[in-house]
């Protein structure tokens, strides 16, 4: 794997990568980051939906003002 695409998939991570990770070649790691990327915009967008669904509960009047004391 190159240097590039190490530093890509670390990135991704968050973290170095386990040892193993060093026998994948370049096309392997980029489709591994690009995976990883997806699934955590996936993860981000139904984390959105379901508190959007659960802000439904609460009166309209109150709904803004609770939004920016969570998410500021």
């Amino acid at each position: 794997m190159s240097a590039d695409e190490l530093a890509l998939l670390r990135a991704e991570l968050g973290a170095p990568p386990p040892e193993s990770f060093g026998s994948l070649d370049d096309t392997q790691a980029r489709t591994l980051t690009q995976t990883l990327r997806r699934a955590r915009e996936r993860r981000a967008s139904g984390l959105n939906e379901a508190v959007e669904d659960a802000l439904t509960l609460v009166p309209a009047l109150t709904r803004e003002p609770l939004r920016r004391m969570l998410f500021r």
